[in-house]
């Protein structure tokens, strides 16, 4: 098993309720099978928070995976591994 930590801010945070949670990933897990763990351990209010209710596909959002900013819309394959350190950081709408 390898270990990823997962920062995350504003209503992303609230709906997992830390800004920083670790999870246990299997080796070559990518940035969506991390996404789906925290969908399975915190649930319909992340699900509401980051997925779209009409396709229940992941919005799109950006996220930095350890220095390097990815999209969950196009880089969602994208390997992680032990150590590996990601921020959700989901856009608030407002104005």
């Amino acid at each position: 098993m390898a270990r990823v930590k997962v920062r995350s801010f504003t209503v992303v945070r609230d709906a997992i309720g830390s800004p920083l949670v670790e999870i246990e990933v299997v080796p070559l897990e990518t940035v969506r099978g991390v996404l789906g763990t925290l969908l399975k351990l915190y649930g319909g209010k992340l699900r509401e928070t980051i997925c779209d209710p009409n396709t229940g596909q992941f919005a799109p959002f950006p996220i930095r995976l350890n220095e390097e900013i990815i999209f969950s819309t196009f880089d969602i394959d994208r390997p992680v591994k032990d150590g590996d350190e990601i921020a959700i950081i989901f856009p608030i709408g407002g104005g």
